[in-house]
């Protein structure tokens, strides 16, 4: 048997007001400890914190530098540089920053260290006999003063072109946080953009690829906004929303992400998102956060008002139901969404919904399989495979489907075994032995893992 460890998708309140910022948080931050990181005015985003991106969540804000590199990056306050990271990609040159107030700022796609600082960065390299490296620096060593200029902005490691990343993270437990709740302002009185809204037919069951969903159009703006020729949606059962929406600032802006979405049902919110902070280990939630199987399909960003039961993500509140909604009563109700971008800029979508028990739209019934519960241990077993899901992998119960495939021609130990399907996200990575056939012996040493794009998956 070949053991692998296996991380993929499965084939994978109150609010607080400060300088015209809206936080749906109980936390305070400091609002004038800290300078921004660069002197460019007026300072502009190519991405915002939160922002969505494949896989993740975006842990900072990505400052513009003119398309140019070589800008001075400044420290944003008092501290001590407490690590230098080298690297052919992610973050390239990148250094932290701690300060005495419990934050961390990060610094990303350096084009190079101060002179000070890179010093110290050539001795480690040369003590590593390494180009990269990743190094933690006692408080001693290299002393920093706010406004001193620690570095230059770049394009190093996996960027996609001249920027300064930045992020300011809680020095303790590593939460990044968005750094426009500390003062970094950034000029902007532009409501977000809605585009469209979902229904999502939940009739009870858990979210996946099969559940019924409705489209409908966005139309109005800026700040209001209406459904597109519907004045009522006649509704059944219990039910879901989704809502499509981006920002953008004054000035250079890129297309960004929105801070927070409330819905409210008659008056009263029954669900709230808002991008304060996340655990970076939490980041990969956002294929819960989103409709995965959508997205996947057609790269549409639809961010659902109701939250997965194994969702771990700390960015909801005000949960009615976990957003789901019952329309039972045949009553007429009044819903709102209202969505804010960092500077307390809101735009307000207005629609009405009629309980009606004729309007109903059933959820397909799923093809037999093994039905897997998303808060404990599951395993499936067979002659040829066994599956480990770890109880924290999956976000909804599963119907869990496998087939077996013939064995490829050539240079194959093995029938190809189908794990269920790729619009299933998981959080964690799940163990997978697959049994090869005897004509492995003298290979076996050299054996791995492939998916049928012939790409080796995971770590033997």
């Amino acid at each position: 048997m070949i053991r692998l460890n296996l991380t993929l998708l499965l084939v994978a309140l109150s609010v607080i007001y400060s300088k015209g910022q809206q936080v749906f948080s109980g936390n305070k931050y400091p609002l004038v400890d800290f300078r921004a990181p660069l002197d460019i005015m007026p300072p502009a985003l190519a991405g915002s914190f939160g922002e969505l991106r494949a896989n993740h969540f975006h842990s900072g804000m990505d400052y513009r530098t003119n398309q140019r590199e070589g800008y001075p990056v400044y420290a944003i306050a008092d501290g001590y540089v407490s690590r230098l990271r080298v690297q052919n990609s992610g973050f390239g040159l990148a250094l932290y920053i701690n300060h005495p107030n419990g934050y961390t700022s990060v610094y990303g796609h350096l084009q190079r260290f101060s002179p000070k600082i890179a010093q110290q960065v050539k001795t480690i390299q040369y003590q590593k006999k390494s180009y990269e490296i990743d190094s933690f620096p006692n408080s001693m060593l290299i002393p920093v003063r706010k406004g001193d200029v620690i570095a230059y902005s770049g394009n190093t490691g996996s960027s996609g072109g001249p920027h300064l990343h930045f992020e300011i993270r809680d020095s303790k437990t590593e939460a990044t946080i968005n750094p426009q709740l500390f003062g970094l302002e950034i000029p902007d009185n532009i409501p977000p953009v809605l585009y469209s809204m979902y229904v999502y037919r939940l009739n009870k069951k858990p979210f996946n690829e099969f559940t019924p969903k409705q489209y409908f159009q966005i139309t109005g703006g800026p700040g209001n906004y209406h459904l597109n020729k519907v004045n009522t949606i006649h509704l059944s059962g219990e039910v879901g929303f989704g809502i499509v929406a981006t920002d953008k600032h004054n000035g250079a802006s890129g297309t960004n992400g929105v801070y927070s979405i409330q819905l409210e049902l008659d008056g009263k919110p029954v669900y709230t998102s808002a991008l304060e902070k996340f655990q970076f280990e939490n980041s990969r939630a956002i294929n819960s956060h989103i409709d995965y199987p959508t997205f996947l399909n057609t790269k549409r960003n639809i961010q659902k008002s109701f939250v997965d039961p194994g969702n771990p993500l700390n960015i909801y509140s005000n949960l009615v139901n976990n957003g789901r909604i019952e329309f039972n009563d045949g009553k007429l109700h009044q819903l709102k969404y209202i969505i804010s971008d960092a500077t307390g800029n809101k735009s307000i979508l207005s629609f009405n919904v009629q309980a009606d028990d004729k309007a109903v739209i059933n959820t397909p019934e799923p093809t037999a399989g093994n039905y897997y519960s998303y808060d404990t241990l599951n395993e499936f077993n067979n002659e040829e495979v066994k599956v480990i899901i770890p109880k924290g992998t999956l976000y909804n119960d599963l119907n869990f489907a496998y087939k077996a495939l013939p064995k490829p021609s050539t240079n194959a130990f093995s029938n190809i075994h189908q794990i269920h399907n790729p619009l299933t996200p998981l959080h964690i990575g799940f163990e997978i032995w697959i049994k090869a056939d005897s004509s492995i012996n003298k290979y076996k040493e050299k054996a791995l893992i492939v998916n049928t794009g012939r790409s080796s998956q995971g770590v033997l």
